[in-house]
């Protein structure tokens, strides 16, 4: 066995190091943690210091970063939070799914774009930050408002309608019998996905009794870590990204409330060690002539643009049988576009028909709509606060 040498792990340690650093920084400054970490890959790497170079080591400690990213957020998505609200919820995902796919791919292709970038640039604006948005709210004390949940519902259908486009994107560019692998992976996924669920709710609950009475160490989270890599390897094995399989491995574990927390704090305890390595590892594969030459700055424009007006109206609009006010709030509430639009754009990487410019240009785009969105929140929400406390109790008092 080849031991493992001086220069990968000195790598290890000064990139986890650095994003730990630079999520602290942003958390200070109340901004979310996860733009801190890419800022400090991108500061350490060869865009600025030098001191850390992209490696195998990097790319394996990222890969199994973005699977307990995408296992995490599974594990934190409760697919009944999408009928909370009825159609108001569904209404909210489903146009804010629709109106930025639409718009992002009509104008990558009106800008001479190949087919895949444009279907690439629409995926790219689908998917909302549950987790960005959801802090925000906490911190307002307006989570469990009637906006706040109707977000969060719509979001949990936005990352869902995302993950599917992600899998369309992959299979359609990867083949030549586009139209026939196009129609065979949505009806796969969207198999997939019924499975899944079905199985949540039928066969998981006779299952979690006898897991308690297995010997094996932490035997429930060993159950959720076979999962985890099950699902990921079958969705690598037929095809699409090895994320689907894992935010389904994490759906399909956190039926239970009764283990689900116990998971839910494990998965975070891994993820906060090898989450970070993901996200500074995007920052290091930044690109600063891509940040800087002058058409890319346009595109990092356009798109930030059109990620914030698709969401704020589409969204907005749907949302107005909850009044003007939380119609806005929603709106905004679902800018963001966080770990899932970078995920997105880091699986560009993996698509030969996109030009690699647009790996930078996506992460920036996610990264600036990850601080405009909470900020016109913040904004909106400060003289909302007193009336998200009331709104929020009236459920304990009826």
């Amino acid at each position: 066995m080849t031991p493992v040498g001086l220069q990968p792990l000195l790598s290890l340690f000064l990139l986890f190091v650095a994003a730990k650093i630079g999520e602290e920084v942003f958390e200070r400054l109340r901004q979310p943690g996860l733009i801190g970490q890419i800022v400090a890959g991108f500061l350490i790497g060869p865009g600025l210091m030098h001191w850390v170079q992209p490696s195998a080591t990097l790319d394996f400690m990222a890969e199994v970063g973005v699977i307990f990213l995408l296992f995490e957020t599974g594990l934190k998505t409760q697919p009944e939070e999408m009928t909370e609200h009825g159609f108001v919820s569904v209404g909210v995902g489903f146009f804010g799914v629709i109106t930025p796919l639409a718009l992002g791919w009509a104008f990558a292709a009106s800008i001479g774009e190949n087919a895949v970038t444009a279907r690439f640039v629409g995926t790219l604006l689908v998917a909302t930050s549950i987790g960005i948005t959801a802090k925000i709210l906490t911190d307002f004390g307006a989570l469990n408002t009637t906006f706040g949940r109707v977000i969060l519902g719509a979001a949990v259908l936005d990352d869902i309608l995302g993950l599917l486009a992600l899998s369309m994107l992959t299979s359609f560019s990867s083949t030549q019998s586009h139209w026939l692998n196009l129609l065979l992976t949505v009806v796969f996924v969207a198999l997939f996905f019924v499975v899944v669920l079905f199985l949540r709710r039928q066969a998981f609950p006779h299952l979690r009794p006898r897991l308690g009475k297995l010997r094996t160490a932490a035997p429930q989270w060993t159950f959720a870590l076979i999962i985890l890599l099950g699902f990921s390897a079958m969705s690598a094995y037929i095809g699409l990204a090895a994320i689907i399989g894992s935010f389904l491995a994490g759906l399909f574990v956190s039926e239970s409330e009764e283990i689900a927390p116990a998971l839910r704090a494990k998965a975070e305890a891994v993820s906060s060690f090898v989450v970070p390595f993901f996200l500074a590892n995007i920052g290091l594969k930044l690109s600063p002539s891509a940040l800087t030459r002058p058409h890319d700055l346009e595109l990092i424009a356009a798109l930030t643009l059109i990620a914030i007006v698709t969401k704020l109206f589409a969204c907005g609009i749907a949302a107005l049988p909850l009044g003007r006010r939380s119609a806005l709030l929603v709106g905004l509430g679902m800018i963001p576009r966080g770990e899932v639009g970078i995920v997105v754009a880091n699986e560009s990487l993996r698509i030969p028909a996109i030009p690699n410019a647009y790996y930078s240009i996506g992460i920036a785009m996610a990264v600036l709509t990850s601080l405009i969105g909470p900020l016109l929140l913040r904004l909106v929400l400060r003289p909302e606060r007193p009336l998200a406390e009331a709104e929020a109790v009236k459920p304990a008092a009826g």
